[in-house]
């Protein structure tokens, strides 16, 4: 039997068999806490591991989205589940088939979370008006991870490949285990003392709840709050959060995502940066045309200014004149009216009427006055001041 080769197939086929028929195994329930919680959009199942002090299995429920347990299943619940344990002959592992799961409270990490989370959400270590901007064109970023990973060189890569200029200063951390929370305290210390980067990303890759957990000490987010320098938390996958990612003045979703928000593409600043000149150009052209319409009405004033002022000194000539020609029209009209009134008086002495009331008389004959008694007819009118008497001639 010792000298008998198997093929890894058969292999698998046998210990698979073996799980199948064993008794045992094909329904149990299980105590522990779960982690690395995930979901699958494609098939609709939902993966999770069970983990106590010592050991740890891998959980599989198949159609989660429809199963009745669903809301209590998340990392840090603590469950009691039933189901068969299996053994996945395509990868080679064992896991457990979930068929219903019951809360028993949660785990002691995440309990530890949640206490930590509360405390300093109370102090104000995640307050929205403690968050400061990015700057935006940074030309030196400070990176806080580990220098054994792809995180390190998926942050510089997209970084130099976005500005080709721009200069990467990495302080070695690692990112889980005893001392981590402590060294990657430090980092952001460090570079807050030597002031010479612009922004500090703090990075690691995906891991469990528990592999994460370095970035949910208190260490951790006192230091990234109490930073001068502006600092971007990528921390795991796009669904992990920790209490870093709240204190931090902006999440990213992966560490490749944090250096493309820290880092503007220079093709793109620069296509920015023409249109801004472009529009700045238009602006300072309309505004020169502006004041080339103003100054062409001013000078049109000053040339008319001559011409107006002539103007107005002809229209005072003329007033000046009018005022003369009406003082002289009234003298004139005044002399005429007293030397008027000088021929009505010496008409009025010249008026026979008047030489009547004195006392003489008028003589008609024919109608006509007589002044001589040669002249005189047979019938005669004679006229007093105050009316005529009809007269004959008798002759002694």
């Amino acid at each position: 039997m010792a000298d008998m080769v198997f093929t890894v197939s058969q292999i698998t086929e046998y210990i698979s068999r073996k799980f199948f028929q064993d008794p045992f195994i094909s329904a149990v329930k299980v105590v522990g806490e779960v982690t690395n919680f995930s979901t699958s959009s494609q098939v609709g199942h939902a993966f999770f591991s069970l983990k106590d002090e010592n050991s740890m299995i891998g959980c599989v429920v198949y159609d989660f989205f429809d199963h009745p347990d669903r809301d209590v299943i998340a990392d840090g619940a603590l469950l009691t589940v039933a189901g068969r344990v299996t053994f996945y002959r395509k990868t080679g592992t064992i896991q457990l088939v979930v068929e219903s799961a019951a809360l028993q409270g949660v785990g002691d990490l995440f309990a530890r979370f949640e206490r930590t989370k509360k405390r300093l959400a109370e102090e104000g270590l995640f307050d929205a008006a403690h968050k400061k901007p990015l700057p935006l064109f940074p030309t030196h970023i400070g990176v806080v991870t580990s220098t054994s990973g792809a995180v390190m060189y998926d942050i510089i890569n997209v970084a130099t490949r976005r500005f080709d200029g721009i200069r990467i200063s990495v302080y070695p951390v690692p990112v889980q285990g005893p001392e981590a929370a402590t060294r990657v305290s430090e980092g952001i210390a460090y570079f807050n003392r030597r002031r010479e980067v612009d922004v500090i990303i703090v990075a690691r890759g995906g891991g469990s709840f528990e592999d994460l957990f370095a970035f949910n000490e208190e260490a951790v987010v006192r230091a990234v709050y109490a930073s001068e320098i502006p600092v971007v938390s990528a921390v795991g996958h796009e669904t992990d959060y920790t209490l870093c990612d709240l204190a931090s003045d902006l999440r990213a979703p992966t560490p490749s995502a944090a250096a493309e928000l820290v880092v503007r593409e220079k093709q793109a600043m620069l296509d920015m940066l023409e249109a801004k000149k472009a529009a700045l150009g238009q602006a300072l052209k309309d505004v020169l045309d502006a004041h080339e319409r103003r100054l062409e009405a001013a000078s049109a004033l000053l040339y008319a200014y001559p011409l107006r002022m002539k103007l107005d000194r002809l229209r005072e000539r003329i007033d000046g004149q009018l005022v003369l020609m009406k003082s002289s029209v009234e003298a004139v009209l005044k002399s005429y009216a007293m030397r008027l009134a000088q021929y009505q008086d010496r008409l009025e002495s010249l008026n026979p009427r008047n030489v009547l009331a004195r006392g003489y008389a008028l003589v008609y004959s024919d109608g006509h006055v007589i002044t001589s008694s040669r002249a005189a007819a047979q019938r005669m009118e004679i006229e007093f001041a105050d009316g005529r008497l009809a007269v004959e001639r008798t002759d002694r």
